[in-house]
């Protein structure tokens, strides 16, 4: 299970598809959603038979957890997004449920004695990365990406996950280097560790130095306590004195402010407020997992830091699931970061000596990942590490804290009989179950890639098809998946680029029914409509845009085109003035303006 488990974390942060139209994200979804739904075969054996054991507080954390998440996914209007998530994300139910999954599975089979298999793993992780980084800062990637954010983003999509997780890495690597190992060893560390920093330093984001600045305090903080306890004090008075103004650089203030402080912490602050609004509008189950994209022009602020700025993701983690899922989803997710906070630190503060060390560092990978979590998205193969490692951390807690260290969760206390008959059945049982659960886990993923494979397909191969060719093979896309509105989005664009108006049109009546708050749908459709001068028709579809997104003023510059076309004036004066009186100095109020004088 431990094997599998890493395996997994590796599996999931390195894959990447080009032949996808996400080559990123949907491939680290499969995988993780494969691999994970064999590992909750051999889960599910071994709980039904270590049935005599009672479980710890850990395993219910997750249990409860998981069950809040398909409580808000199943009350989600969109069922689709709610279990696979935003486009391009994939941080749905379904992947939420493998990472639950993998953690379980890292709780109930990591103990003391194979806490380092994630540091040698890590360690592969952060080579990998580091030598991929550099061949992308010098230009000679393999991969001929489509870049929004700058060439250094590793196998993550961006520069910001790749410097989070390089972050975590490069923790690893420093615990290689305090440890008690080879000379060697350490000092091939020590160049691992200066080229994570590089390579971290050329993303230009600071989330790894962040993350890589925790661990070096607590590893720090501990190894001085170990040779000499009032230099442990000292140190940790100093820590606290340096974080102050890390936490007045948060708020804009203080010598750090510059660098902390930054634009993109700036935008995510429309984020989260709009998020808050939508937590107070529905504060038990959320406006639904996954579903903040449809709702965000709604619930931010008149007066943003970005104007026009959209996003589905609100780019921390905390907030996500409290908008998205409520106090159902965030509150046992709250619970369970409680336990193994609380597990783990009496779990350092039991151990002793290289163990102690053990335990930090497992610690700290953790904890700077839950930093980072905080201005961040849960991107899978970052958010793989965060979950294995709190499943590590409470595993080795947990049997250290117990007199009997080397039983691992869930092992029954019964006889010698007992154990052996118990052993063989979930020998025989476990990859059976494993077996089914996967091609469960396959049923469910298979269309989805195929989906994507064959939008992608369409999306190189445009000018190589006849018309009649490409709308045939839009359809057979549209077949695979009719429920993925966010596939008939991009089919319904694709249409209206050939000139297909009725073929677009059909798919955005199929949005609009299953997603009546689809900006894209409701878009599309108006956009239809005027491309036929069918002004009318169009005219209600905007009004439906006005009231999703009430400060889009881009949208609203459109009705009053419609307006004007059908000669409603009095209407348009109204959009006119609403237009000013949001944005008076704005582009689309002179652009009102003048179409309404005209």
């Amino acid at each position: 299970m431990r094997g599998l488990v890493l395996f997994t974390a590796i599996a999931t942060t390195l894959i990447v598809w080009t032949s996808l139209a996400d080559p990123i994200n949907l491939p680290k979804m499969f995988v993780l959603t494969i691999l994970s739904a064999w590992v909750l075969g051999l889960v599910a054996s071994a709980l039904i038979y270590g049935r005599g054991t009672n479980l710890p507080v850990g395993l219910w954390a997750v249990f409860v957890f998981a069950l809040g998440l398909l409580v808000a996914a199943l009350l989600t209007d969109v069922k689709y997004t709610a279990f696979f998530g935003a486009l391009q994300r994939n941080d749905g139910a379904l992947s939420y449920l493998a990472l639950a999954t993998l953690c379980i599975a890292a709780m109930m089979s990591f103990g003391p004695t194979d806490v380092k298999q994630v540091r040698t793993v890590l360690l592969v992780v952060g080579s990998v990365l580091t030598g991929y980084g550099f061949l992308q800062s010098i230009g000679n990637d393999p991969f001929n990406w489509v870049l929004v954010y700058g060439p250094m983003i590793g196998t993550l999509g961006n520069p910001n996950f790749l410097s989070g997780l390089l972050g975590a890495s490069s923790i690893a690597t420093l615990w290689v280097i305090i440890a008690k190992e080879k000379v060697w060893f350490r000092g091939a560390g020590i160049i691992l560790l200066l080229l994570e920093l590089f390579i971290i330093k050329r993303t230009g984001s600071i989330q790894g130095f962040a993350a890589f600045g925790v661990g070096f305090t607590f590893l720090a903080i501990v190894k001085l306590w170990h040779i000499n306890k009032r230099v442990g004090v000292i140190s940790l008075f100093f820590a606290g004195l340096g974080s102050i103004p890390v936490l007045m650089g948060l708020l804009n203030k203080g010598p750090l402010a510059g660098e902390i402080y930054q634009t993109t912490l700036m935008n995510r602050l429309d984020y989260w407020r709009a998020a808050i609004n939508m937590f107070k509008a529905h504060p038990f189950t959320g406006v639904g997992l996954d579903r903040l994209g449809e709702n965000y022009r709604q619930y931010v602020p008149q007066v943003q830091v970005v104007q026009a700025q959209t996003t589905d993701n609100v780019h921390n983690v905390f907030l996500q699931l409290l908008a998205t899922g409520g106090l159902v989803v965030v509150l046992p997710y709250l619970f369970l970061l409680g336990v193994i906070l609380w597990t783990g630190l009496r779990g350092i503060k039991a151990s002793k000596g290289e163990a102690q060390i053990d335990i930090v560092a497992i610690f700290s990978i953790w904890f700077a990942l839950l930093l980072v979590s905080s201005v961040s998205i849960d991107n899978l193969g970052v958010a793989v590490w965060f979950w294995i490692s709190g499943g590590v951390l409470y595993g080795v807690a947990h049997q250290s804290l117990r007199k009997d260290e080397h039983k691992p969760i869930g092992k029954q206390k019964s006889g010698k009989s007992a154990k052996r008959v118990t052993s063989n059945n979930a020998s025989l049982v476990a990859p059976i179950a494993s077996l089914v659960v996967t091609i469960v886990a396959l049923v469910i993923m298979v269309p989805a890639w195929r989906s994507s494979a064959m939008v992608m397909d369409l999306q190189r191969n445009t000018g190589g098809l006849t018309q009649p060719q490409f709308v045939e093979k839009i359809k057979q896309v549209a077949k695979i998946q009719p429920n993925n509105v966010q596939t008939l989005i991009v089919l319904s664009d694709m249409a209206l680029r050939i000139s297909q108006v009725d073929l677009a049109l059909g798919y955005t009546k199929s949005i609009n029914e299953k997603d009546p708050r689809s900006y894209y749908g409701n878009y599309l459709s108006a956009t239809a409509h005027e491309l036929r001068k069918q002004y009318i028709q169009a005219i209600p579809y905007r009004v439906r845009l006005v009231e999703l997104g009430p400060w889009d003023t881009v949208n609203m510059l459109g009705l009053v085109k419609d307006y004007l076309q059908v000669k409603e004036l009095d209407k348009a004066r109204a959009i006119v003035a609403r237009i000013s009186a949001l944005r008076p100095d704005g582009d689309d109020a002179k652009a009102a303006t003048a179409l309404l004088n005209g």
